[in-house]
């Protein structure tokens, strides 16, 4: 049946209507899901770059940070002979590559730096000494951690992390990693997991 509406334009009514309409609505729900379920794929497949900390010992990721080109990396530990502290400032460069910028130290004796190369620079301040200057690229790193030695990793000044609380007493691999959306979103996934079951 046929009706006209105050807007003069016709309509159809009765159950042909309802099932008309129905028709359409699940039309426009099957577009819109198509489009969400692509989007969906899209940002799952986008790239990030992250710092991506490994145990080495039970092959597993323990930490993942995603990071973006000027941000600044910075670890530190206890020296093992001389027992002073040491920091080494990592930037991240315009390719996502790791590149030491400058190491800091209290002594400068057993197994600790002792001078600056081509541009660098060795200089005291105050209770430390420090090379500056330097643009080392480290493709990745390879540390032992031990609660002992207070292993510190801080990004962009933050909030200290110790290392040895992410897996313990182990050889942790650190690098910048490229990675889809997703897989960065499961890995994470199974980080909160593995932390909230610890």
């Amino acid at each position: 049946m046929l009706d006209v509406n105050p807007t003069g334009r016709r309509r159809i009514s009765g159950a042909h209507g309802r099932f008309m309409r129905q028709i359409v609505s699940r039309r426009r729900a099957g577009v819109a899901t198509g489009i969400l379920a692509l989007a969906a794929i899209m940002l799952g497949a986008w790239p990030l770059h992250v710092l991506h900390i490994e145990d080495m010992q039970r092959p597993r990721t323990v930490f993942l940070q995603p990071v973006r080109p000027g941000d600044q990396v910075s670890i530190g530990f206890l020296h093992s002979v001389e027992h002073c502290r040491v920091w080494d400032h990592l930037t991240i460069g315009p390719d996502f590559e790791l590149v030491v910028t400058a190491t800091e130290f209290a002594e400068s004796r057993t197994g600790l730096p002792y001078a600056a190369f081509g541009e660098e620079v060795f200089e005291r301040r105050g209770d430390h000494f420090q090379i500056g200057n330097m643009q080392r690229p480290v493709p990745e790193i390879y540390q032992w951690v031990d609660a002992r030695y207070e292993n510190t990793l801080r990004i962009n000044g933050g909030e200290d992390i110790h290392l040895a609380s992410l897996a313990g007493n182990t050889l942790l691999h650190m690098r910048i990693d490229r990675m889809p959306v997703a897989r960065w979103g499961w890995l994470n996934a199974k980080l909160h997991w593995q932390h909230r079951s610890s």
